[in-house]
């Protein structure tokens, strides 16, 4: 128990963005369809360290919002789409010609894989009037630049599991022909797309 003023910022546990973003490159970069659950439409949010940083400093511009005990929300203001994210990552990566498969998760029973159904963020209103805030300064394109140069320096050879997407994409038209892509990467070929 604390006695003294508090703030508290919800980040959130699952802020560590590298499976996030590795997921579209390790697909991306190996020549396989992007399965997206839904149309992609749904929004999400990646924020960059030092606007949670910047974030999190704000508080010291209103020593009684910092005293209040109030919670705010942290994270970025510029919200994209699952699609928006795939193209993006491609633009980094150099990837010209790649694919998105859509796919209604609750008919072909994959529920939440990869990514949720709806949109996924948190709104950092609160934080922008009461502390001041101004904002994310940092675009996501160029975050994922250099994600994606530290994605080819240390982990672009792990291997990767592929058995779910595959499961997804041979029952969707996107599967067409791509058998030999999954084969190629040791998935097990079960029915032919």
């Amino acid at each position: 128990v604390c006695s003294h003023p508090c703030v508290s910022f919800r980040q959130g546990p699952k802020s560590n963005k590298y499976d996030y973003v590795d997921w579209y490159f390790d697909r991306l970069t190996r020549g396989l369809p992007l399965p997206i659950p839904g149309d992609g439409s749904q929004l999400v949010s990646l924020t960059n360290s030092e606007d949670v940083a910047s974030l999190l400093a704000s508080v010291l511009n209103d020593e009684a919002a910092a005293a209040s005990g109030a919670i705010f929300n942290c994270g970025t203001d510029q919200l994209v789409s699952y699609n928006e994210v795939a193209k993006l990552c491609a633009e980094v990566s150099g990837v010209v010609d790649y694919s998105v498969c859509h796919y209604d998760g609750a008919e072909l029973g994959k529920g939440k894989f990869p990514f949720r159904l709806t949109d996924f963020y948190v709104a950092p209103t609160k934080a922008k009037s009461a502390l001041g805030w101004s904002g994310a300064a940092h675009s996501l394109r160029d975050d994922l630049t250099w994600y994606y140069k530290d994605y080819v320096a240390s982990r672009a050879d792990k291997p990767i599991k592929l058995d779910a997407d595959w499961d997804i994409v041979s029952k969707t038209a996107d599967g067409t022909g791509s058998a030999p892509k999954y084969e190629k990467y040791g998935v097990a070929i079960t029915q032919s797309a």
